[in-house]
C-alpha cells in the first residue's frame, strides 16, 4: 500500500477510535435507567395525627392492633371543622398537584390548595382574625408543603454530564392563606398559581428521575410564618374513609 494511502487509513481509523471512545464516554457518562414517563402526581392531604406510642386501647378485626385513646392532633395551631369534634361543618380539602412541563423550557410546577383552615388557641391574632359562626377563626397566616427527594440524573462532576444519585434534599412549596367572607368555613389557602420548581437554563433532557418520600404539610407556628423554627406538622399525605 502507497505511503499516502496508508498514512489516510491510520488518519481515518484514529479517528474512528477516537469517535467511538467518545460515544463510549458520553453513554457511559450520561446513562441511568427511567421510565417512559412519570406525572402528573395528585396528593390527597388529611390531618396529622401523632403516632400511637404507649397504647391504652385495641382497634378491631382484623386490624386489632394496639391503639391510643384519644386521636391527637400534630398540629398545635391550625385545625379544620368537624361536627363531632368541634361543632364546626366539615368543610376541608386539602391537595398537592405536581405536574413535569415537558416543553422547553421544562419545569415541575407545583399547586397547593387546603380549604378550611381554622385557628387554634396560642395562634397570633395577627393573623387569626376572621371570625366563624362555630369553632375557630379563619387562618390567614403561611403553610409549607414538603417531602424529602431524591434526584438521579446526569447533571453531575466537572462537566456536568455524569449520571448520579444526589444526597436526599428537602422539597418545600409555601403557601399563603387568607380569609373568607363565609363563616361557615375557615380560611383559604391556595397558590395565585402553580409554583415553578425549574432545573438550570438550557439544560432541558436531564432525564431526571425523583423519588419522593411521604408529603407533610406543617403550619406557621403560632405567628403564622413558615420561617421561624417553631411550625408543625398539620397535614400528611393520605385518606379519608367515609
Amino acid at each position: 500500500m502507497p505511503t499516502v494511502e496508508r498514512t489516510r487509513a491510520l488518519v481515518i481509523a484514529l479517528a474512528i477510535g477516537v469517535l467511538g471512545f467518545t460515544v463510549l464516554s458520553q453513554t457511559a457518562g450520561a446513562t441511568h435507567v427511567r421510565p417512559k414517563g412519570a406525572s402528573p402526581i395528585r396528593i390527597s392531604l388529611v390531618p396529622a395525627y401523632e403516632a400511637c406510642a404507649t397504647s391504652n386501647s385495641t382497634h378491631g378485626a382484623p386490624l386489632a392492633f394496639p391503639s391510643c385513646n384519644p386521636p391527637v392532633q400534630s398540629s398545635n395551631f391550625l385545625t379544620v371543622g368537624t361536627p363531632d369534634a368541634n361543632g364546626a361543618e366539615a368543610n376541608s380539602v386539602a391537595s398537592a398537584l405536581i405536574k413535569v412541563k415537558v416543553t422547553s423550557p421544562e419545569a415541575v410546577l407545583t399547586t397547593l390548595r387546603v380549604s378550611d383552615v381554622r385557628c387554634l388557641p396560642g395562634t397570633a391574632a395577627s393573623v387569626c382574625n376572621g371570625a366563624n359562626a362555630v369553632d375557630g377563626p379563619d387562618y390567614s397566616g403561611q403553610l409549607q408543603m414538603n417531602a424529602t427527594i431524591r434526584i438521579s440524573d446526569h447533571y453531575n462532576g466537572s462537566n456536568l454530564d455524569d449520571a448520579a444519585t444526589v444526597q436526599e434534599i428537602p422539597f418545600p412549596v409555601n403557601v399563603y392563606c387568607h380569609n373568607t367572607t363565609d363563616t361557615s368555613t375557615g380560611g383559604l389557602c391556595d397558590d395565585p398559581g402553580p409554583q415553578c420548581v425549574c432545573p438550570p437554563p438550557n439544560l432541558d433532557g436531564l432525564r431526571s428521575v425523583v423519588g419522593m418520600t411521604q408529603f407533610e404539610v406543617s403550619d406557621g407556628g403560632p405567628d403564622g410564618q413558615v420561617s421561624t423554627n417553631d411550625n408543625t406538622v398539620f397535614l400528611r399525605e393520605g385518606v379519608f374513609i367515609p
